[in-house]
C-alpha cells in the first residue's frame, strides 16, 4: 500500500526527480505550453498551481521563495510580471490538460500542459522583439556588405571596360 507518498518517483533519485520537474516547469512558464507524459503533466501541474497560486501574495517573502526554487530571476519575473496578472482572480486550475496523440516511437500517449491565460495578456519570457531587431541588424549589415561587394565589382569591371576600349584603340591605331 501507499500510504502518505504523495508524489510520482518517475524511476528517479531525488535529485534528478525535482531538476526535470524544476525545468518541466520553467519551460511551462517561458513558453506557455509544454507536452509530455500524462503522469510528468499532472505533477507538473501540481507544482504550477501552488506555485502560481503563492505567487498571488506578491511580496517579498514569496519572490524569494520562488526564487530559490527555480534559482533564475527572469523566471521568477515572468511569473510575477506576467502570469499573475494575466491569471487575475482565479483561485485555482490555472493549467490545461489536454491529450494529443499516441507518440509514433512507442505508442505513448502525449498530453499539451498549458497556461489558462489570455493570450493578449501572455509574452513570452522569451523577447522576440529583440530577436526580430538582431535579424534585422543582421541582414542589413548583410546587405551593406553585400552592396559594397557590388560597388568595388563594378568599378573593376568598368576599370576592365575602360582599359580593353584603350587597348582596341591602340590596336585600331
Amino acid at each position: 500500500m501507499k500510504h502518505r507518498v504523495k508524489t510520482k518517483h518517475f524511476n528517479r533519485d531525488t535529485q534528478s526527480r525535482k531538476a526535470l520537474l524544476r525545468n518541466s516547469l520553467r519551460g511551462l512558464i517561458e513558453h506557455g505550453h509544454i507536452e509530455t507524459s500524462e503522469a510528468r503533466a499532472k505533477e507538473i501541474r501540481r507544482l504550477a498551481d501552488k506555485l502560481i497560486s503563492q505567487a498571488q501574495k506578491d511580496d517579498l517573502a514569496t519572490r524569494r521563495q520562488i526564487h530559490r526554487f527555480f534559482g533564475k530571476r527572469d523566471v521568477v519575473n515572468t511569473i510575477f510580471d506576467q502570469v499573475v496578472p494575466a491569471v487575475g482572480d482565479r483561485k485555482s486550475g490555472f493549467c490545461s490538460l489536454e491529450k494529443l496523440s499516441n507518440r509514433r516511437g512507442d505508442n505513448m500517449p502525449v498530453y499539451r500542459l498549458s497556461l489558462l491565460l489570455d493570450e493578449k495578456k501572455w509574452h513570452s519570457l522569451k523577447n522576440e522583439t529583440k530577436k526580430t531587431d538582431q535579424k534585422k541588424s543582421k541582414k542589413t549589415s548583410k546587405k551593406i556588405v553585400v552592396k559594397k561587394e557590388l560597388k568595388k565589382t563594378e568599378k573593376e569591371s568598368s576599370k576592365k571596360t575602360k582599359s580593353t576600349e584603350e587597348t582596341t584603340k591602340k590596336k585600331s591605331k
